[in-house]
């Protein structure tokens, strides 16, 4: 009977330690093209990740479309967000000024505790804010993202797409065994008047009481496949 208790508390904490993952298709190379339309077969075959949550406001979770895949050089990515009230900043400043806009989020982490983590948030119109950091909220603003990332990002009436590509051997480098711990996440603005209303969707719940993305629990795990 003790054998089997200890089996099951040992399994117990197995489960509550997983993470969600997302499985990046392996393409042929030039199969993507980043200019914000999305519209290759390969897109189209793509897993999709269509299931954003907003833990903190259930009644804002307007629809988001995220992929991934990948060929021997770059890892492509898109978000298609849904979106009738796109708010940007007309007078952009600095990379900084993306924290007031719509945006959506990438963070790639190299380690469990966010010790070492890389943030990308990208608007509707290809600015885009970079970083590292560790936790918690230690940010380096001079950090550029890696030679060879490109993004391009298109509005459309209702939404906004931003599309990417990232030098594999930046996440490889993050990697465990091909797998690395990454957010992927939604800044989702809206005006009342003079008013901006913020609102915040992910693919992880972190269970915070209030938003934050910046926390270990925000994390799921992507996998390189070779296939």
């Amino acid at each position: 009977m003790r054998g089997i208790v200890i089996v099951l508390m040992i399994v117990s904490l197995y489960s509550c330690t997983q993470r969600q993952e997302y499985i990046v298709q392996r393409v042929t190379d030039g199969a993507i093209q980043v200019d914000g339309k999305i519209d290759e077969e390969a897109w189209r075959n793509a897993t999709k990740i269509n299931s954003f949550i907003n833990p903190w406001n259930k009644d804002v979770t307007p629809p988001v479309t995220f992929a991934m895949l990948r060929d021997a050089r770059f890892v492509y990515f898109y978000f298609d967000a849904k979106d009738n009230d796109i708010v940007v900043k007309d007078d952009f400043d600095g990379e900084r000024d993306v924290e007031v806009e719509d945006r959506v989020e990438l963070f790639f982490s190299k380690d469990p505790d966010m010790e070492e983590y890389y943030g990308l948030e990208m608007d509707p119109q290809e600015k885009i804010l970079s970083y590292r950091a560790t936790y918690y909220r230690q940010f380096d603003y001079d950090w550029e993202p890696p030679d060879g990332m490109k993004t391009a990002a298109r509005i459309y009436p209702g939404g906004y797409i931003v599309e990417g590509m990232i030098p594999i051997d930046f996440l490889q480098r993050l990697s465990d065994g091909g797998a690395v711990l990454a957010g992927i996440y939604r800044g989702e603005f809206s005006k009342e008047g003079s008013t901006i209303i913020e609102n915040w969707m992910t693919w992880v719940d972190p269970k915070t009481k209030m938003p934050d993305f910046h926390v270990p629990a925000s994390l799921g795990k992507i996998i390189l496949s070779d296939e």
